[in-house]
C-alpha cells in the first residue's frame, strides 16, 4: 500500500436541489486501501485457528471461526465500497454479527475446552485470548 498498490478510489455522487430550483451535484472520490481486507481475510482466520486448536475446540466449532473470520474481513469491504448509507449500514451489521460470532467461539466455546488443559496451557490461552480480543476491539477507533 505504501508504493501505491491496493488502492482504489471509490466515486461517490451526492445530489442536491436546493429550493431555488438549481440542480448541483458534487462528485467525491475517496482511497479504499482494498488491500487491506484481503490481508485481514488470510491472517485473522490464521490466528483464530492457533488459538481455537491451542484450546481444543471441535472441528466444527473451529469452522464456524474460521468462516465468520472471513466474513468479517469481506463484509468489511463491502462496507468501504458502499454507495448509499444504508448499504454501508448493511454491511457494517454483517461484520458485527460475524465479529460477536468469533468472540463467542474464542471467548467462551474456547475457554471451556481450555479447562480441561494444565494450569500453564489454561493461563497461556487466557493471556493471549483476552490480548487479541482486546485488541480488536480498540483497533477501529
Amino acid at each position: 500500500m505504501a508504493t501505491g498498490d491496493g488502492i482504489t478510489y471509490h466515486k461517490t455522487v451526492i445530489e442536491s436541489h436546493p429550493k431555488s430550483g438549481q440542480d448541483t451535484s458534487q462528485t467525491i472520490y475517496r482511497e479504499v486501501y482494498w488491500a487491506r481486507y484481503v490481508d485481514w481475510s488470510i491472517t485473522a482466520p490464521l490466528l483464530l485457528l492457533d488459538l481455537t486448536l491451542l484450546a481444543g475446540l471441535s472441528g466444527a466449532n473451529v469452522l464456524v471461526t474460521l468462516v465468520a473470520s472471513v466474513i468479517m474481513a469481506l463484509s468489511s469491504l463491502f462496507a468501504a465500497f458502499g454507495d448509499d448509507a444504508g448499504q454501508k449500514w448493511g454491511w457494517y451489521t454483517w461484520s458485527c454479527l460475524a465479529f460477536l460470532t468469533v468472540v463467542y467461539h474464542v471467548g467462551f466455546n474456547s475457554r471451556a475446552a481450555v479447562a480441561n488443559k494444565d494450569s500453564k496451557t489454561k493461563a497461556f490461552y487466557a493471556g493471549i485470548c483476552s490480548y487479541t480480543l482486546i485488541v480488536w476491539v480498540i483497533y477501529p477507533m
